[in-house]
């Protein structure tokens, strides 16, 4: 009874891919050249992108970020610490 089930549904999933793959190259849509020429004149200009925060509230904010983010790795470390050396010691005496 098992053995059914599994094979119909390994059938299914079979049955939905090949339909999918199907579907999916008869929806598909070549470009025309109008677009091509678009996404051509497009790709000639790059824009330059800068990664830096636009004025001092972005930069604080970034480095409060920071700062939190190392403080609770921190705090995370001291707990498993504490973690560690309560086993240790319930391992000491046999718990």
């Amino acid at each position: 009874m098992k053995k059914k089930g599994k094979c119909g549904a390994a059938f299914i999933l079979i049955f939905c891919c090949i339909l999918f793959s199907l579907f999916s190259q008869s929806l598909s849509q070549p470009a025309s050249p109008q677009e091509k020429a678009k996404e051509t004149e497009v790709e000639k200009v790059p824009e330059k992108i800068v990664p830096s925060p636009q004025n001092i509230k972005e930069k604080t904010a970034i480095y409060v970020f920071l700062a939190w983010i190392w403080i609770s790795i921190f705090v995370l470390i001291y707990f498993l610490r504490l973690k560690i050396r309560e086993a240790d010691r319930l391992h000491r005496l046999k718990f």
